[in-house]
């Protein structure tokens, strides 16, 4: 009977020890975090237009004012800092002017553009409305090896002594 008893002592001892403690289930991964999905927007982050100037895509929020050969005005109502954030990812920079009236991106060259073209990206507030000038600073290129003097004038459209060629195209 003690053989009985002792086997009756040890089994509910393992019963009650397996039945009354409650366990945590296992984590077979770790708990996520709330966050935006991947097809929203950030607060205070930018979406591309379909709009190009000089390679450079605008925002969505901004209107291109106007374009000229070398420098471009855009504009529109979103903030300093959204704009200058999203210029960041557009261009590739050595480095970022940072100052309380502009944000200068100097001698940056826009990834979708031609990477021999070097530009001046400028983001200015303006009362409400934020603005973006674009200004194309690609020195010109050096010479043809081997003109004389009167030649490179000629080429820049002067005489030797600074006069225009053809004073009527300067009308």
């Amino acid at each position: 009977m003690r053989t009985w008893a002792w086997l009756l002592l040890v089994s509910v001892s393992l019963l009650g020890g397996c039945s009354s403690k409650k366990r945590a289930p296992a984590a077979t991964h770790a708990p996520t975090v709330a966050s935006a999905p991947l097809d929203h927007l950030a607060a205070d982050e930018l979406a591309p237009s379909k709009v190009l100037v000089y390679g450079f895509i605008i925002p969505r929020d901004m209107a291109l004012e106007s374009q000229l050969p070398d420098r471009a005005y855009i504009s529109g109502h979103v903030s300093p800092e959204a704009l200058a954030n999203y210029v960041r990812d557009q261009v590739t920079v050595s480095h970022v002017e940072i100052g309380a009236a502009r944000t200068l991106f100097p001698s940056a060259r826009i990834k979708g553009a031609s990477a021999d073209r070097v530009y001046n990206l400028e983001v200015l507030p303006d009362g409400p409305r934020t603005r973006l000038v674009i200004t194309d600073v690609t020195p010109p290129p050096p010479p043809a090896p081997g003109l004389s003097d009167a030649e490179r004038w000629r080429a820049a459209g002067l005489t030797p002594d600074g006069h225009p060629l053809d004073p009527k195209k300067l009308e």
